[in-house]
């Protein structure tokens, strides 16, 4: 492994740790190690994506020997700030205090992860399924919302998110100008490109 690579490792592993004692939500591991395996595979070099939350997944992909690039959005500004400390000293990871809604990015990726607004979601696959370049990638995390499900007795609001989230499969299972593969793995995430 590369000083680099190690290193990057290692800071991710901090985030991670300092993520989970603060219970901030990260993506789970064997999700992480998905999104790993499928960039080495594509050799992506170009990532955006949606939900910094402390910088977890943005360093970890960065471990990936073929990417140039992130660029990643957090809409929260404490999140936002403790990123950018976490992050400041790696110029491949570039850290945006903005709200994915208004987001116009000025270019287009090879990968674009959707791991923030649970509602909604639809708005942000078609927003953004638009920078993807050339067979690009986008990748939505949590997308089945298990937690609820095995809950005995669920709030008016959990109802609501779970029935925005099956709606959404719904809509991606049957978009006709995206190839949708769902996974279940973790949480659940749809593999999405443009047909």
């Amino acid at each position: 492994m590369s000083d680099q690579k190690q290193r990057l490792s290692q800071l991710a592993e901090t985030i991670k740790v300092y993520s989970l004692q603060k219970q901030i939500p990260i993506i789970r591991t064997k999700t992480m190690a998905f999104i790993i395996d499928f960039i080495d595979s594509h050799q992506c070099k170009t990532v955006l994506e949606i939900g910094t939350a402390y910088g977890f997944s943005a360093c970890a992909m960065l471990t990936c020997s073929s990417i140039d690039q992130i660029i990643t959005i957090e809409k929260n500004k404490f999140n936002f700030e403790l990123a950018q400390s976490f992050l400041k000293d790696i110029p491949q990871i570039t850290c945006l205090n903005l709200n994915a809604f208004d987001y116009q990015p000025l270019q287009k990726f090879d990968l674009i992860l959707i791991d923030g607004p649970k509602s909604h979601q639809e708005i942000l696959v078609e927003k953004f399924s638009k920078y993807l370049n050339r067979n690009g990638t986008l990748i939505v995390d949590n997308i089945f919302l298990k937690k609820f499900q095995e809950l005995q007795v669920l709030t008016k609001n959990q109802k609501s998110l779970l029935h925005k989230v099956k709606t959404f499969q719904n809509w991606l299972i049957s978009n006709h100008y995206l190839q949708t593969n769902i996974i279940d793995i973790d949480d659940g995430i749809a593999v999405i490109k443009i047909k």
